[in-house]
């Protein structure tokens, strides 16, 4: 398994990648208030449950320079016959069988630097390693063209969540062991 030490030395990455700790939350919510409209902000106790109620040994990514939260990305195991939900406590799940990209937030001084890729391609190797065969999110703000490109194609499941906008869009990707856009194991 590769950790997350290993991946942010391995990909030559200007920022160092640690898993997202609850100590974060105060830059996590300053970060969201930078890059999203208010209808897309959750409060500091949701996203305190998806960084604590995730499996043993799962983590989502915290991505830093020096002191300072550059990026985050809050994943988990999610179940695919429940629907994801905006701003609403995640309380720890059961039989899941799919990946979860619930947020990928990148700080703007840190955009086009591939931050966003590397932590979700490590999410999505935790995935794997966890039995999970398919990642799940929920595009929105017109980013399904950047779900696109990392192989996600729009689901035939119908409508989100109201609360994610009129343009959200339920996006899906298979996870393979020979998957490319996956990093080779250390």
């Amino acid at each position: 398994m590769m950790s997350i030490e290993n991946l942010s030395q391995t990909r030559a990455l200007p920022i160092g990648l640690r898993a997202l700790r609850i100590d974060d939350l105060p830059q996590m919510m300053a970060l969201q208030a930078s890059i999203y409209p208010p209808a897309l902000l959750e409060s500091a106790e949701v996203l305190a449950s998806k960084i604590s109620a995730v499996p043993a040994g799962w983590s989502s990514l915290a991505a830093t320079e020096g002191d300072t939260l550059c990026a985050y990305a809050l994943g988990y195991p999610w179940r695919s016959d429940r629907q994801p939900g905006w701003n609403r406590p995640l309380a720890p799940q059961h039989d899941c069988d799919v990946l979860y990209l619930h947020d990928v937030a990148v700080a703007t001084a840190y955009a086009g630097r591939g931050i966003a890729g590397q932590m979700v391609r490590h999410l999505m190797q935790q995935g794997q390693q966890c039995g999970l065969s398919r990642a799940i999110l929920v595009a929105v703000e017109g980013a399904q063209g950047y779900w696109s490109r990392l192989g996600f194609i729009a689901t035939a499941a119908g409508r989100t969540d109201p609360a994610f906008g009129s343009d959200a869009v339920l996006m899906q990707r298979e996870l393979l062991p020979s998957d490319p856009v996956l990093p080779a194991a250390v």
